[in-house]
């Protein structure tokens, strides 16, 4: 059946030519059927009913997957809105796509999920999803967490920075930072003296660009640390941020002379960052402002168990 006769069969008094012109345009329609399809959503007869239901869920999923980026953001929120009120097993539906082979179709079917903010059971699938194989996923999840999150989701938030990888739970972080949700400063805020450099440096920087300037103590003890990591990331949190106490500023100048190679650089990018007299001061007198290195500042103090 052509798409022009499934339009004609909609407006059949026949319950079976209505359901066969459903079936078809599921498959084939557009965007533009959907008005006609949604009013049969409404339907007396219950298969009708489903049909249209099904019917109207397939053509929205389908448009948004081959065309998010085409589709005016309004437009996408509001085919999410009505995917929502449709349909109560429309997650199970978007989770096909997020097991298909097809990278690509994955990846907005995440973002659809996105679209889905309102239902409950976006929150855990988006939280498994944090844990994918495909970093685009692992961030796109985590960056829609992060906007969505509220009373219901903070647990989820919680177990993924309690993650035994410690890779979830360094990006979970990165992630909500890049968010800006000042919500999650109290939840960040548990997690400020983490054994783990990384993370503990990551957190820092969350807190930090979060609007939770008083950060410099912490820094500091990270930088006195006798672990080589937490001083070169304490260093590198500096170099991200350009924060520093008169404190940072002399130990960094110190760590110029350490006997590790990695403290060393990040000590260099540090002062570097520093607009401060004595900044430049410590780099000219202890014979490194010309070896300082020109790649962009990385954490770099990972330790072996971290990304």
């Amino acid at each position: 059946m052509n798409t022009e006769t499934a339009r004609q069969y909609l407006k059949s008094p026949s319950t079976q030519k209505i359901i066969a012109g459903l079936q078809t345009l599921a498959h084939a329609g557009t965007l533009a059927d959907l008005q006609t399809m949604l009013a049969l959503a409404k339907h007396d007869n219950p298969s009708v009913k489903n049909h249209a239901i099904e019917s109207s869920c397939l053509i929205i999923r389908e448009n948004l997957i081959s065309h998010y980026h085409e589709l005016d953001s309004a437009v996408r929120e509001k085919l999410g809105t009505i995917m929502n009120t449709l349909s109560s097993t429309v997650i199970d539906k978007i989770s096909e796509d997020l097991y298909s082979d097809d990278d690509e179709r994955r990846l907005r079917a995440v973002q659809i999920l996105g679209l889905l903010k309102k239902n409950p059971r976006v929150h855990h699938v988006l939280a498994n999803l944090v844990k994918d194989r495909d970093v685009k996923i692992r961030a796109t999840a985590v960056n829609l967490l992060g906007k969505i999150v509220g009373p219901d989701s903070e647990n989820i938030v919680m177990s993924l920075l309690n993650d035994k990888d410690k890779r979830v739970r360094a990006n979970t972080i990165e992630a909500l930072e890049s968010v800006g949700n000042k919500r999650l400063i109290p939840i960040l805020m548990r997690f400020r003296k983490d054994t783990n450099n990384r993370i503990r440096g990551n957190v820092l920087k969350a807190l930090y660009t979060l609007g939770r300037k008083d950060v410099g103590q912490d820094l500091l003890e990270m930088i006195k640390s006798k672990n080589n990591f937490m001083k070169a990331s304490a260093l590198w949190v500096v170099s991200q941020i350009k924060f520093y106490t008169e404190e940072i500023l002399e130990n960094a100048g110190y760590l110029l002379i350490s006997d590790n190679e990695m403290v060393v650089s990040n000590a260099q990018k540090a002062l570097q960052a520093i607009d401060h007299p004595r900044a430049r001061g410590y780099l000219r007198y202890l014979g490194s402002e010309n070896t300082l290195e020109k790649e962009k500042p990385l954490q770099g103090t990972q330790e072996k168990t971290s990304a």
